[in-house]
């Protein structure tokens, strides 16, 4: 009796893979995403009778565009659009880059970018690595809603605001809400 319990389980769960592989195969084609990271924060501090506060900022927003096959593979590319905010100063900053991962037939997924140019304020000449791992999943028909966690570290080799720099180097690890088509 065990046993049967035992093999009708197995069969049960193997037709929900097979299904879900099925189903995901059927998701080919091209993949865009938009991530999203926001933190903001605000500081006041009272001394001698007086408030002072300060606000910080920072946003970041990571395109993603790529060709998703029936089994996962996906290639593509990443640009990348970041803000900080600190009082009245401002730094805006861009990245580009080669993608490679795979979106597994559950939702989660792992992607790998080369990051081949990046500037951020007066760093230039950067170049890096990101990876990202998550989950997404269809909402309605082709669009998808998930999030993820990239971790981030680029190099820059150039600081036009202080020549004596020879290399920057800015490593991150920040969560994103992600949503995207595939069509």
């Amino acid at each position: 009796m065990r046993l049967q319990v035992l093999a009708i389980a197995a069969v049960m769960m193997t037709s929900a893979f097979v299904s879900v592989a099925q189903a995901r195969g059927s998701s080919s084609g091209v993949m865009a995403t938009l991530n999203a990271y926001m933190y903001n924060n605000t500081t006041e501090v009272t001394a001698g009778g007086g408030t002072a506060s300060s606000d910080s900022k920072v946003s970041i927003y990571d395109i993603k565009l790529g060709y998703l096959t029936g089994n996962g593979l996906y290639l593509g590319g990443l640009y990348t659009m970041r803000n900080s905010t600190n009082g009245s100063n401002s730094t805006d900053g861009k990245n580009l880059g080669a993608s490679v991962g795979y979106v597994g037939a559950s939702g989660f997924f792992i992607k790998g970018h080369y990051i081949l140019s990046a500037e951020y304020g007066d760093l230039k000449e950067g170049s890096g690595l990101q990876a990202d791992l998550g989950y997404i999943n269809n909402v309605t028909g082709n669009f998808l809603v998930g999030v993820e966690l990239t971790y981030r570290s680029v190099e820059y080799k150039k600081d036009e605001s202080n020549a004596s720099v020879d290399k920057y180097k800015m490593t991150e690890l920040f969560p994103m809400l992600t949503v995207g088509f595939v069509f």
